[in-house]
């Protein structure tokens, strides 16, 4: 139903330029007021595409009629005349008045959108937080007294092992509860000075362990000295460690993870590459969608989270393909918060 809609707003355009433009074209030009009111019937067509279809849709119908024009101004010229001036002018308006009503529409629906998102965030996050906080109590009553009986039972005893997984899965769930409540919660920034090389190598160390474990190696490179930078330094290793080990678990056995730091302008740049597989560019929007996870065990809320952290330092996280293979996920924070 919508795509009919669209197609029959494309015609009535179309229908429009033409019923415009054939009328211009067999008028005599000692009938003057009808070309300026020819001329001026013009607009509608542009200011009709512009606010149904945004920037695009406006440049292209007043490019199209300017190009439908040409011809006319070309039939008629008169050494630069007051009437080829004016010509000229109506087709710049054209064009002008095309994008300016395209850019106000697409700022319009832009606006529209977060509107929508932000609503639909808030409404998950309250869902959420209720969620999360009904299921902590059980499971921290589950994992403490899974771990009481498993004190009292020999090793050897058959169960031992099944209290081993218990207690590994009630740790999982404790965990996705964590996540909901970060997403969920609004953010409150401790900012003080941090000095950022720091805080990578204390998130490296963390996530050494894992890589290992995948056999896969991690390499750090600064470029130059970077004074310390007003951050939540808590928040900003919750963001890299979640950052590299994306990285580690996207890349193959042997391969290398790196990460980059430098300071560009007022502006601070960190990049985490990985040689895996890539993302599609149908998934780029997606996986900051929450519970969007291509992951066995994930919830989807990692790189959420990740987003909200950065964008709460006024930052922006930004997804680049590398040269040969894989990704890089770039954080960009700037020097001073606001």
């Amino acid at each position: 139903m919508l795509e009919m809609n669209k197609k029959s707003r494309v015609l009535l355009i179309v229908f429009l330029v033409l019923s415009i433009a054939i009328p211009h074209y067999f008028t005599e030009m000692s009938e003057r007021k009808y070309h300026i009111f020819y001329q001026g019937l013009f607009f509608l067509p542009v200011m009709l595409a512009g606010f149904w279809f945004g920037l695009r849709g406006g440049l292209l119908v007043s490019v199209g009629i300017s190009v439908v024009l040409i011809p006319f101004t070309v039939m008629h010229w008169n050494a630069f005349s007051s009437a080829d001036f004016n010509n000229i002018m109506e087709v710049v308006l054209y064009i002008a008045v095309g994008a300016i009503l395209g850019i106000l529409r697409d700022r319009e629906l832009l606006h529209q959108q977060r509107l929508r998102e932000a609503e639909s965030l808030a409404a998950m996050g309250r869902a959420l937080s209720s969620l999360a906080h009904d299921m902590k109590t059980p499971l921290i009553a589950i994992g403490g007294f899974t771990l009481w009986v498993k004190r009292h039972i020999d090793t050897g005893n058959p169960c031992h092992e099944k209290l081993d997984i218990v207690v590994k899965e009630t740790t999982r769930l404790e965990n996705m509860v964590k996540e909901m409540l970060d997403f969920a919660r609004p953010l409150e920034l401790h900012l003080v000075d941090e000095s950022i090389d720091r805080l990578i190598q204390e998130s490296l160390a963390v996530v050494e362990t894992v890589a290992k474990a995948r056999q896969v190696k991690i390499q750090s490179h600064f470029l130059g000295q970077i004074a310390p930078v007003p951050l939540d330094g808590m928040r900003i290793k919750q963001v890299l460690i979640n950052l590299v080990v994306n990285a580690v678990q996207a890349s193959p056995d042997g391969e290398t993870v790196m990460v980059a730091c430098h300071q560009e302008r007022s502006r601070i740049v960190i990049d985490v590459r990985d040689l895996g597989s890539g993302i599609t560019e149908d998934r780029r929007e997606l996986i900051f969608s929450p519970f969007f996870t291509t992951k066995k065990e994930g919830t989807g809320l990692g790189l959420p989270i990740v987003k909200k952290i950065v964008e709460a330092h006024n930052g922006s996280l930004e997804i680049l393909d590398n040269p040969d293979r894989g990704v890089t996920l770039r954080v960009i924070l700037p020097l001073l918060q606001k």
